[in-house]
Formats: structure tokens, C-alpha cells, sequence
């Protein structure tokens, strides 16, 4: 099937034009483009639209007659040839050549220049072709930078990726693009002029006085350095054009050859970026490892990010293994960092036994990644959260070293705090040495209990911890992060991204908040989709049965969903699972007090209380006076609940909060109106517009005109979705439609809201004045 040309109306009518003006006379129409503009694409377009039009179109012989003669990638022809045929012949000559071809365009009698295409027919044209996740639209942007508009290096980039499907999306398997090997460019990357390229690769960038660094005729090197910017290789201050192409330029040249550019850079030199990347295949390699070292301390204070690479070097440049204090700053500055490549290859040339490599063993397996090494308190403390181990014990909080990588108090607090167990996490924090995470307990704990590991390492770690910026700590920080501020598009298409790694507990995790999210929205399939995928292990099954009950609850089986929660809470306690269960408890209790069984609600008010009275904490208070406000009928003890919710700033808590309270509070109309600004915020992302409307009728409250739209819920939904830059095809795939039926729900949001364009909505919802105008259509 022929493909529809995007992006191209301009040009095509152009040509359309240049074969409608010849007479007796023929005409030489020249196309002329980058490679991967598309010109291919156009002639191919372009005699379709001749052929359906009548019109004869040949692309190896002179016609006799009045037609269309099109040559492709014409640049090797002579010029006098071409304009003696376009003149003697009845028609039309269209030639395709590259843009640096002047020739041929001084002789034409029309050129047509294919410009870069804007990014948004770029979008368009790829999502069309695959359902593409917004990663990897944005992925593909930033790699290819400049090139992003060229269509044809961005579908070769495309097809070159390592693309994985997860349910109905594509994502990229890893965030590293390159350029086909194929690709034009890289013709121009060989011999000198990729060493060269290297230089630039290596450096970031060069200078002319870098080429110094080459050992090598500097007037050759001159002219390899002109011709990689003349071929648009490099940038005219000197860079790699974008990062897909500095990739494929490594890719081509291969790791011996990348080896010795490092090594032949480093020699002769005392720069300690280029000593660092030689490595160990610098001669006299352990010579220049404790120099590194020393330098990499000079500037750790101002640039620890370089200096982790440093002395990640300097360990790697001794042998057979390096003495432990260099090894110890090594890793302590790259957990300081979040530089986990490199502590994983640290970590190999480090001492097998030793506290130092038993924490970074113990923060990789934390990351997903797999390490075998021998056991340590560490690295069985990341086993037992990953299930390999039933438990772990406690260590003596004064059994420690304080330059320790992590100290006996930290791998406690760590413990308790994924433990939920508050009283415990108490104690252990006084022996830390972040003394600021006493002031931030709550949000230790909060993070404790969302299993949200990242966040309690750097709370517990401080300044001695970062996260790495990729892996599923960070994916899952993020979840939990965006489903707090009703962010619900971002979460779950992140949860989607946490798919692609090695399973962990934060993927059972993310797919019950997967789960939870598009419960709020009224989409149960997909609900029951993300919990048939969370395992059956009893440490998830609090947080799992708070979205069942809700399914059950919503089904009509309000009995069986208090049956549901109510044997998950003795099941829990029995095991000992603390995370999740006080939530259960307040949900049970007020699911127990709609079906009339004050027996149950009881029973679940005790244990909210003595849950509170164990823990003592912000998470278990608002859950014992949100329980105490329900079961005594307690206004002003639900407020205060409310109160303590608004203090986390957690939206989803904090419409569940208003619901309570709405449903007894003597003036209702402040409630329901800050419920009804919830949910606008959140860009009705979890709350249905039509039960706030009646909610909000039910007390007798008009809503208040100035966040009235009048807008259905698949239309609020769609509007949420191009706020977040997603095409017809990927708002169709998320809302299980077609994309027929999406362009018609945006064509009436066009006409019933008075705006032009996907931007002009965008920007009127997020300025809060989208308005249904009432217009039809």
C-alpha cells in the first residue's frame, strides 16, 4: 500500500507545477536534499500522484510523448546531458541529488529544496507506523538533535534501535541511539578523519590546537578536520553534529581502535581525563595510578562526578589488585555519584572480602543488577528485599566504622524503614550520620512503606548517596513521585518503562499503583490486566487488596470486598507484613460502615489505633483520625485528618480524605469544592468529572463557574494526553479507540471550545480556561 508523503504538500506542488508549465520545451526540475531529507520518498510520492492524475511517468527512457522522466540520486550525471534532455524531450525531467550539487541547480528551471521537516510531522509519521512510547519519541529527538527532521535517518535510526514491546507500546531496551552504519555520514569517517572524529568523541569537542594530541602530520590533520565540517560531520565549533552520530562513530571504529586513540591521547600528556580513559592500556599504567589518584582528591570537593571517574580509573590501572584505601575512596566516591557502570567495574578488580565491596554489592543488587560475590550484612540485607533470603537480622549499631560506605545504624534504618516498622527506625537513627533525617522521619517512613527504595537511601545516606539516573530505583522513584501529584499519564507510562527491566519488587509494586491509577479513572480492565501480573507473595498482598476491594466494591459486591480486605489484614499480621496494612484497615472500615457491619469497622478501628499507637508516625496518625472521624461520626477528628494529608501534599490521599469528610461535615460546600479543585488539577486524571458533579449535587453546591467545562470524561482525557504531547495514534492506543474516534472528539473539543489547534488546547487547559462555548458541530 502506498504510503501517504508527510510534510511534503509544498514541494509536490512545486513539481506539480514545473511539468504543467512545459510546452514544446521541456523543463529540468531538481530536487535537492540531505541524505535521509526524503527525496526518494518524494519522487516516489510524486509519480503517484502523476500516474492517478493520467500523466505518463518513466524512469529509464526518453519518452515520445508528453510525461515525467525521474532520476534518483542523479549526482554522478553530467549536467550538459541532463539539460540537453530536459530540452529536447515533451515533458518533464525531475532529477533528486544532494544539496551540496550547485551545479545542477544553476541550470534548472526549478529547484526544489527539501527543508528539515518540523519535529511534529516527524512524531507523526513514526507513531503512525508503530504504536512508539513518548520515550522513545523523545529519545530519538534528542540523539539525533539536527537530524531529527531528516524522515529517512529517522526511520533507519529507528530500525537500528533495540525496540522492546510492553503490552500495547514500544520502548527502547536501552537509552543508547546510534546511526545505522549505513548511514551517509559515516561514508566520510575512515582512516585519519576517524581518528579525528574520535578525538572529538573523546574530548566533547575539540579545539584546532587538540590535534596536537594525534600524533600525526598536523596539515593532514587540518584538512580531515575541514572536510568532517564541510561533509557536516562535525559542527562549526567543532562537535559531534549529535550524539546518535558521535555513538555510531565509536560503534564503527571499534574497541581496538577506540583503545588506542585513548592511549596514544594519554601519552605525553598529564591531562587527567585522557590518563583516566587509557587506563590499564596505558604503559606503565600502575605508575601513573596513585598520580591520578591524588589529582582526583584535589577536586573532588568541586567535581566529585569527575573524580569518581578518576579513581574508578586509578583502581583499574592497578594489579593484580589495588591497595583498599584507593579502592574505598573509589567506590565511596562513585555511591557518592550514583556512578554504578563504573562501580560494577571497580567492583571486579576490588578485594573479595571486604565490608566496602559487600555495600556496593549490596546497592547494585538494590538496582537490579547481578552480582556474585561473596555474602555480607550488606548484600544480604538488598537479598532479603528481593526475596532471595526470608529475613534479615539487625546489626550492633556500635560495631561501625564512621568512614564506612554505609554503617552498621544505616543498614538498620534502611531495614526498618522498608519494614514499616517506625518504632524500630527510631532507635536506629540516632546512631546515623545524617543528622537532618531525624527531621525528615515521616517522609522516611512514607517512602518506607511505597517500598520506594531510592528515597530511603538517599534520605538515610544523605549526601553519601545517589541514585543512578537510570535503572528501576529511579523508574520507580518516579512512579510513586507522579501518582502523589495525580500525574497519572506519566506514572503509568513509566511503570511501562519499569517493565523493561530485570523484576524486582518495585514491579509488583508499580503494577498495583498501575492498577490503583486506572481504577480511579473508571478503566477496570486494565486494573485487573496490572494485578494479574503482581505476585501472589504475602509482602504484596496489602497493597494489592486495596485495589481489589475497590474492583470488588464497585462491582456491587460491597460484602465480599469487606470479606477481601478483612482476611488480608489477619493474613498480614500473621506473617508479619507491616507496609500497606493500615491503609487496608482504614478502607475496610469504611467499607464495613456502608454495608451496616459495625462489628468489622470496630475491629478495624482497634487495630488503626494500635498500629498508631506502635508507630507513632504522620502515615499512621491520618489514618487513625480519618478512622476515628468515620466510625464516631467525628467531624472536626476528620479534618485533622485531612489536615495531616494536605501536609504530605499527596493528592490521591488527599481526595480520599475529602471524600470522608464530605460525606458527615455540616457545610460540605468548602470540602466539595476543594475536592472538585482536586481533580481539576490532577486534570480529572483520577477522579471521573461525573461524580463530583454528584457529589457536588448531593449537597445542593453549584460548581464553581470558573472551573466549569462542561467536558466529558473521554474528553478531559484527551485533553490530558496533548497536554503531554501524544499524537491521535498513541492517545487512541491509551484510550482503547480508534483514531478515527479520536479525531472526531477533538474536532468537537475544537468547535466547543472555540480554540484552532492541539497547542491552543494544550495551553488553554493548562491557563484553566477551557470553557465549552457551547458551539456545536
Amino acid at each position: 500500500m502506498q504510503e501517504v508523503l508527510r510534510g511534503r504538500h509544498g514541494e509536490l506542488t512545486a513539481l506539480r507545477a514545473a511539468f504543467e508549465a512545459t510546452t514544446s520545451r521541456g523543463r529540468l526540475a531538481v530536487v535537492r536534499g540531505e541524505p535521509g531529507s526524503g527525496r526518494t520518498a518524494l519522487l516516489r510520492q510524486a509519480a503517484a500522484m502523476w500516474r492517478a492524475e493520467g500523466v505518463a511517468v518513466v524512469t529509464a527512457h526518453r519518452p515520445r510523448s508528453r510525461a515525467v522522466v525521474l532520476l534518483d540520486d542523479a549526482d554522478q550525471l553530467a549536467e550538459p546531458v541532463l539539460a540537453a534532455t530536459a530540452l529536447r524531450m515533451p515533458g518533464c525531467l525531475v532529477v533528486a541529488v544532494t544539496r551540496d550539487n550547485a551545479e545542477l541547480a544553476e541550470i534548472a528551471d526549478v529547484v526544489v529544496d527539501l527543508s528539515p521537516l518540523p519535529d511534529d510531522v516527524v512524531t507523526e509519521l513514526i507513531t503512525t507506523r508503530d504504536p512508539l512510547d513518548v520515550s522513545v519519541v523523545e529519545g530519538l529527538r534528542t540523539a539525533l538533535g539536527p537530524l531529527y527532521g531528516n524522515p529517512g535517518t529517522v526511520l533507519a535510526t529507528l530500525r537500528n534501535a533495540d525496540l522492546t514491546w510492553v503490552g500495547d507500546r514500544v520502548f527502547l531496551t536501552h537509552d543508547r541511539i546510534s546511526l545505522p552504519g549505513d548511514h551517509p555520514l559515516l561514508a566520510h569517517v575512515h582512516g585519519l578523519a576517524q581518528r579525528v572524529a574520535l578525538l572529538c568523541v573523546v574530548r566533547e569537542g575539540i579545539e584546532v590546537t587538540d590535534l596536537a594530541l594525534l600524533d600525526e602530520d598536523q596539515a593532514s590533520c587540518g584538512r580531515a578536520l575541514d572536510d568532517l565540517v564541510e561533509r557536516g560531520v562535525l559542527t562549526h565549533d567543532l562537535k559531534m553534529l549529535c550524539p546518535a552520530l558521535a555513538n555510531a562513530v565509536v560503534d564503527q571504529s571499534g574497541e581496538d581502535t577506540v583503545r588506542r586513540v585513548h592511549v596514544a591521547l594519554a601519552a605525553g600528556t598529564a591531562d587527567p581525563d585522557l590518563i583516566a580513559l587509557a587506563g590499564p592500556d596505558l604503559p606503565d599504567a600502575r605508575k601513573w595510578a596513585g598520580w591520578l589518584g591524588n589529582r582526583a582528591v584535589e577536586i573532588q570537593s568541586t567535581d566529585p562526578q569527575r573524580a569518581g571517574r578518576w579513581l574508578a580509573a586509578a583502581v583499574r590501572m592497578t594489579d593484580p589488585q589495588p591497595c583498599g584505601r584507593l579502592f574505598h575512596s573509589a567506590m565511596t566516591a562513585l555511591v557518592a555519584t550514583g556512578q554504578h557502570d563504573l562501580m560494577r567495574a571497580v567492583l571486579d578488580d576490588g578485594p573479595d572480602d571486604d565490608a566496602t565491596t559487600d555495600a556496593a554489592t549490596m546497592l547494585l543488587l538494590l538496582n537490579g543488577e547481578t552480582v556474585d560475590t561473596a555474602d555480607g550484612p550488606a548484600s544480604d540485607l538488598a537479598r532479603w528485599w528481593l526475596g532471595e533470603r526470608p529475613d534479615w537480622t539487625p546489626l550492633p549499631m556500635n560495631a561501625h566504622h564512621q568512614d564506612a560506605v554505609i554503617t552498621h545504624a544505616e543498614l538498620n534504618a534502611i531495614y526498618h524503614a522498608l519494614r514499616f516498622d517506625a518504632q524500630a527506625l527510631r532507635t536506629a537513627l540516632k546512631f546515623v550520620r545524617d543528622e537532618q533525617v531525624k527531621d525528615r522521619f515521616d517522609e522516611l517512613t512514607e517512602a518506607g512503606t511505597a517500598g520506594d527504595v531510592a528515597t530511603v537511601l538517599e534520605l538515610v545516606l544523605g549526601a553519601r548517596y545517589r541514585t543512578p539516573d537510570h535503572g528501576p530505583l529511579k523508574l520507580y522513584q518516579r512512579v510513586v513521585r507522579d501518582y502523589a501529584k495525580a500525574d497519572f499519564t506519566t506514572a503509568l507510562r513509566t511503570v511501562r518503562q519499569l517493565e523493561l527491566t530485570r523484576p524486582m519488587p518495585s514491579h509488583h509494586l508499580a503494577r498495583v499503583l498501575a492498577a490503583a491509577m486506572h481504577t480511579a479513572r473508571g478503566e477496570n480492565r486494565q486494573a485487573h490486566g496490572w494485578l494479574a501480573k503482581v505476585s501472589r507473595d504475602i509482602r504484596y498482598a496489602p497493597v494489592k487488596a486495596m485495589v481489589e476491594a475497590r474492583l470488588q466494591h464497585r462491582a456491587g459486591d460491597s460484602e465480599g470486598a469487606v470479606n477481601l480486605a478483612w482476611r488480608t489484614i489477619g493474613l498480614a499480621k500473621h506473617a508479619g507484613v507491616r507496609p500497606g496494612i493500615g491503609r487496608l484497615m482504614l478502607l475496610t472500615l469504611q467499607l464495613a460502615l456502608r454495608n451496616g457491619d459495625e462489628h468489622i469497622a470496630l475491629a478495624a478501628l482497634a487495630d488503626l489505633t494500635e498500629l498508631h499507637r506502635q508507630d507513632d508516625c504522620r502515615a499512621t496518625l491520618q489514618l487513625l483520625l480519618l478512622g476515628r472521624g468515620l466510625l464516631n461520626w467525628d467531624p472536626a477528628e476528620a479534618a485533622k485528618g485531612a489536615d495531616v494529608v494536605r501536609q504530605r501534599d499527596h493528592k490521591p490521599d488527599l481526595l480520599w480524605a475529602c471524600h470522608v469528610l464530605a460525606q458527615f461535615c455540616d457545610d460540605p460546600r468548602q470540602v466539595v469544592r476543594e475536592l472538585h479543585a482536586i481533580a481539576r488539577e490532577g486534570g480529572a486524571a483520577f477522579l471521573l468529572p461525573a461524580k463530583v458533579s454528584a457529589l457536588m449535587r448531593s449537597f445542593g453546591v453549584a460548581a464553581p463557574k470558573a472551573t466549569q467545562s462542561g467536558l466529558t470524561t473521554t474528553e478531559l482525557r484527551i485533553v490530558e494526553l496533548v497536554r503531554a504531547g501524544q499524537t491521535n495514534r498513541q492517545i487512541a492506543a491509551e484510550l482503547e479507540v480508534s483514531e478515527k474516534a479520536v479525531e472526531h472528539h477533538l474536532t468537537r473539543l475544537f468547535l466547543r471550545t472555540g480554540v484552532r489547534s492541539r497547542v491552543e488546547l494544550a495551553a488553554a487547559s493548562l491557563a484553566g480556561r477551557l470553557d465549552d462555548r457551547g458551539a456545536t458541530g
